[in-house]
């Protein structure tokens, strides 16, 4: 991106004091030519002494403007990764020095940080996993669950939905639900049945 203005200091006001106005106006417009194209415009009046100090100012303004844009760059380096893996949304920070960060942040491998976003898992998925491991969890029941407190584990955001589901297999292992009531359609259909035989 290409600087487009230069800076007025408030220090100048005393250095334009003995010029007149119009030398003022050439001045100020010369800057402008200057900053805008990089071209010496040729000065005449009282002016041309004060032209060169400011020229300086304005090349030390656009060094300082263009060292920060490629700082900038640089530091703009974190991509999205759109891929989702596990329902979990992916973020990659790749860092310039892999050696060097490798002792800040133990979470980094190979130089890159991977920062995870919670995704809420639809009922299919939910109901595949829990068929694939073969649990009693009743995925409805856990979607309309999670869905209700806002996909979250206490006051925490969720992390992962598959780790939750995990959680509700061991608890349903360790306290296995009484016998649910039957209905009295369902016993009336076993009388039957006993009494047809």
């Amino acid at each position: 991106m290409a600087l487009d203005s230069f800076n007025v200091y408030h220090s100048y006001l005393k250095a334009l004091e003995p010029l007149s106005d119009a030398e003022c106006g050439r001045l100020l417009k010369a800057c402008l030519i200057y900053s805008m194209t990089g071209e010496v415009p040729e000065l005449r009046g009282n002016e041309r002494f004060l032209f060169p100090s400011w020229q300086s100012q304005i090349d030390r303004d656009r060094a300082k403007y263009e060292a920060r844009c490629k700082q900038n760059a640089q530091n703009i380096s974190v991509r999205w990764n759109t891929d989702e893996y596990d329902g979990i949304r992916t973020y990659t920070k790749r860092t310039k020095d892999k050696d060097k960060d490798k002792d800040k942040d133990k979470d980094k491998d190979n130089g890159k940080r991977v920062i995870t976003r919670f995704a809420p898992p639809s009922l299919a998925e939910v109901t595949d996993y829990c068929r694939e491991r073969g649990n009693g969890v009743d995925p409805e029941r856990f979607v309309d669950f999670y869905a209700a407190k806002g996909w979250k584990v206490g006051n925490q955001p969720m992390k992962d939905w598959r780790a939750a589901v995990r959680t509700w297999e061991k608890r349903e292992e360790r306290n296995p639900q009484k016998p649910r009531r039957k209905s009295f359609a369902e016993i009336a259909a076993e009388m039957d049945k006993e009494g047809g035989t």
